[in-house]
Order: C-alpha cells, then structure tokens, then sequence
C-alpha cells in the first residue's frame, strides 16, 4: 500500500489491479439481498448512502470487490470504483479496503472525507510497518491539501525518519512544496536534495531546486537544474504538457539573466508551443518582448 505525491496517490492502489470480469452497477438494480447490505453498511462502518447494485449479491469475496474497485478506478471510472470499494468494506471491514477509499477520494479532491477513511485505516491496523508508512504518506497529502502543514508535515516526517529500506522521496517533496509554500528556502533544498538523492529521474524535484536557486538570483545553477528537469521529460508527452511549459519558461528566464539570449529565445518559444495562454506563456511573452527581434 505505498503512496506518491498527491498528482501520482491514486495510482498506488491501481498497481494492484487484479480483472475479475464482473459488470458495472447500474442504476435501479437494488435487490432484497443487497438492501440488507445496505442496511448492515453502517453497523460495519460502510458510506450510509450505500446503494446497491444489480449482481452485488454475487459478490462473496470482499476481495472479488477490491480488485473490481481498482478495475474501474484505472479506467477512470469512479463512481463504479467507489461502489465495489463499499461493498468490500460491507463485506469485510479492513484497513487495506478504508486505505483505498481514502485514496479514491483523495483523487477526487474530497479531502475531508479522505481524511476520515485513512485515519480510519489507521485506527484498524495497517499491518506490515510498510503499509503503516503509506497510509501516513497519504494522510499527510491529505493534510496538506486542507492547509494544515503541521499536521502534514507531522505525517511526512514519521515516514521519513522510519528505519529500514522505505521509500521516502514522495515525503520529502511533499515536504519541500510545503516548506517553499512557508517560505523556508533553506529546509526546502534540503529536503528537494534528498528526494533526488534517493529517485536521481524525479524531474519535479529538479524544477524546484532550480526555483530556489533562481530566489538567490544563482541563475546559472538555476539554468542548470531546469535543463536537467527538462533533460528527463524529453520523451514524456504527458509530463510536457503538465509541466513543460513552466519548466521551459523558467529555463528560459534563467538563460535571459546569463544573457545566453539566442538560447532564452530558444526555450521560451518552446512554451508558446505547449501552452500559450497560460500563465507561463504569458510570462514568457513578456521576456521575449524584451528580447525583440530576432
């Protein structure tokens, strides 16, 4: 049950996707056995808007319904996800089962009610000292979505200071965005140093230690360390397009204060490329304003 940063969290439980082959609910299939699942939903600390489905009473094995969860959570289909995600907790509360609720909502944006789930598999008993950690990963990614970064953090460095061979670069980037959020510069590059120490290909980390760099006005580091972010994501269509543009746009800022001004240009077109109305391309208009004619 190990988790990542909160735009990778859902994918955690989604490696574990076993196919089992059975149907979707569907609305309206409500039958005698399942409204008495229903109705033991809340005795067994199950969501009390639990609906049932046509071919729940099928379901046995809270198993058979945790793999169907994660089925329809890798499609994309959560409405589905989060109903054989309840039946499974009906069938057999669990810690793994009110983990994975946790992270579905998670991936939601439903962080309250996420809050709820992991602490929940928490108070159950995660089990192995591993699975422990990955539910504190995943409550401290919870914590810090509601704001509250000392309680986040609280999370993050119980994970971080675990013994044994753990994963421990998604806590410490979580770590760092909030220490950058708090404006403690110093902690911040501490942490981003230790998440790439331990995952060398983590690009994200790289953008931010260029960030840090580029608030002590070292532009060169800076430029440095966002070549090397870029470097990473060359062949990564779906990482271009979500961090791209921001990547190349600060590269390009970085270039423009070495005065590298054909190389800026160069880096800053690549932003208008991937996304020009956002706000990196907005910025990088304006620096190539100030660069002119080429």
């Amino acid at each position: 049950m190990k988790t990542t940063s909160v735009a990778a969290v859902l994918s955690a439980a989604l490696l574990l996707v076993s196919c089992a082959g059975q149907k979707k609910p569907e609305n309206g299939g409500a039958v005698d056995k399942g409204n008495k699942r229903a109705q033991a939903a809340q005795m067994k600390g199950a969501p009390s808007d639990f609906k049932p489905a046509a071919g729940d009473e099928n379901i046995k094995n809270s198993e058979v319904a945790y793999n169907l969860a994660l089925e329809y959570a890798g499609k994309g289909e959560m409405p589905a996800a989060h109903h054989y995600i309840d039946l499974a907790i009906i069938l057999q509360p669990d810690s793994k089962y009110s983990y994975t609720k946790g992270l579905f909502l998670l991936g939601d944006k439903r962080y309250d009610e996420a809050l709820v789930w992991l602490e929940r598999s928490l108070q159950q008993g995660p089990g192995t000292s591993d699975n422990k950690l990955a539910v504190q990963n995943a409550l401290g990614a919870t914590y810090m979505q509601l704001g509250q970064d000392e309680k986040a953090l609280a999370q993050f460095r119980e994970v971080v200071n675990a013994p044994g061979i753990v994963s421990r670069y998604e806590s410490y980037y979580n770590m760092g965005i909030i220490y950058l959020r708090q404006q403690k510069w110093l902690d911040a590059e501490a942490v981003f140093q230790k998440v790439v120490e331990e995952n060398p290909g983590y690009y994200r980390a790289y953008g931010k230690l260029g960030l840090i760099s580029a608030h002590k006005e070292d532009w060169g580091q800076a430029a440095l360390l966002y070549k090397r972010a870029l470097d990473l994501i060359q062949n990564d269509y779906p990482a271009l397009q979500t961090d791209g543009a921001e990547l190349y746009c600060n590269y390009g800022e970085a270039l423009f204060h070495e005065k590298l001004y054909p190389e800026s240009r160069q880096a800053l077109m690549q932003v208008l490329r991937i996304s020009p109305e956002s706000s990196a391309g907005q910025k990088a208009k304006e620096i190539l304003a100030k660069l002119g004619s080429p």
